[in-house]
Order: structure tokens, then sequence, then C-alpha cells
């Protein structure tokens, strides 16, 4: 029997809200979303807020293989805490073989430079969307750096690892599909930002809208059809569905 691989969470997502009170920053703290809607800390604060958070960072290990799926926030790899966890598994960043993200966005992708030169694995609509959404140099910082192997369609990057189309959150969102000894596990980003995107097919807008929700829907019922035993949202808990 041909051996499966394994995952585990490197970071857990986190999401805080701050807002500004006569220029003092006050923390809205709720895993994984804020603690009052938007629209009500948008109110309170009239306007002057921000958000501090990361996306759950996921360790994958297929047979020589090391992988890491949305290395998360710069700080993350700032103040070493990325480094840190990945010692307790034995490994350091070089030991990591190739870095795959799910889309563009910041808290997604910032901690690639901790594996500079390595290969990337991304959707060739998000290097694009990146140079628009932020800017060139920024795509230059955090994807520029590395290998990338851009795709479109599927991508199969192990023996037991492939990536598939699952777009409408942002023009190139994807899903990485793992073969485990347990089962499927779907590694989703943000194309469910929250287990009830995915339990309720609606469109992930918890953090952030999407450029085409019903399309997001529709990938939604794309990663239901696989019936995952597992899948990892960009924002919540693991969860079986």
């Amino acid at each position: 029997m041909t051996e499966k691989a394994k995952i585990d969470i490197l970071v857990h997502c986190f999401y805080h809200r701050v807002g500004l009170h006569r220029g003092h920053p006050v923390l809205s703290v709720r895993w994984p979303v804020t603690s009052m809607p938007q629209e009500t800390v948008n109110e309170v604060y009239g306007g002057k807020v921000f958000s501090l958070g990361s996306t759950n960072t996921v360790l994958i290990r297929d047979g020589d293989l090391n992988m890491v799926h949305d290395p998360g926030i710069l700080q993350l790899g700032r103040y070493g805490t990325l480094r840190m966890r990945l010692e307790e598994f034995g490994m350091k960043p070089d030991d990591v073989d190739v870095v795959i993200n799910s889309h563009c966005h910041y808290d997604h992708i910032e901690a690639n430079y901790m594996f500079k030169g390595k290969p990337l694995y991304v959707h060739e609509e998000e290097v694009k969307f990146c140079d628009r959404l932020y800017w060139p140099e920024f795509t230059e910082a955090f994807m520029g750096i590395m290998d990338v192997k851009s795709f479109k369609g599927d991508a199969r990057v192990s023996e037991n690892v492939k990536i598939i189309e699952t777009v409408g959150h942002t023009p190139g969102s994807v899903t990485t599909l793992v073969d485990t000894e347990d089962g499927l596990v779907a590694l989703v980003g943000d194309a469910a930002i929250v287990k009830e995107d995915l339990l309720e097919l609606r469109p992930p807008s918890v953090v952030t809208k999407n450029l085409e929700a019903d399309v997001a829907v529709a990938s939604l019922r794309k990663i239901r059809d696989l019936d995952p035993v597992l899948v990892v949202p960009g924002h919540d808990a693991p969860f079986s569905p």
C-alpha cells in the first residue's frame, strides 16, 4: 500500500479588529472573527478601524517532500514565530521544498519570503491580480522572489497532493487536495472563510467580499461534491462537513 500524505496546522488562524479612539488602539478580540459585526465596529469607531489577522498555515508532508500551504502574514516570519513552529517538527525553513498560495491576499502570502527561491505554486490569474490589488513591487517582494510555478486548471504537486481551481473569491483562488490515511483533506483558502460558507453554500464574505459571488458558490459546490473528510477553511477551525 502506498504511503499517504500527512498534514499539520502550523499556525491556526486568528483575526483581531482594531478601532481607534482618540488615536488609541482598542482591540476587539474573538477567534476567528470579530466580536461585533463589521458595520457596528465601523460605527463605534467612526470608520477608524483596521484588522490584524492571518490564515490557517498548513504543513504537508508527502514522502520526501515538505510543503507549506499559505505561510501567512509578514509578522510570523519577522518575529521568528513560524521558524520556531517548524522547529517543533524538526524542520528549518530550508527544509521546506514547496510553497502553495491559495490566493494572493496579503494574510496568506507575506511570509512567503521565509522560503525565498523555493518553488511556489500559484494560479496564473493570482499573479496578475496581485499587481492590480496591491502594486507590482508587492508582488515581486512576496511572489517574485520565489521560483514561481504558475498554472491554470489543475496542478499535480506530488503523488498525494493536487491543486484545483475554486475561483470566485479571487480570479485564481485554488484548493489543495491532500490524500491522507484518513481520507481526502481540502485546504480551501478563502473559498470558504468560515465553515458556514461551505455548509450553507453562501458567498464567503465574513472578512472581505468576493469578486464574483455566484462563481464562489459554484466553487463551494465543487468542494462539497468531493466529499472531503476534513476541510481547512481560511479563517476558521478545520471541520468535517
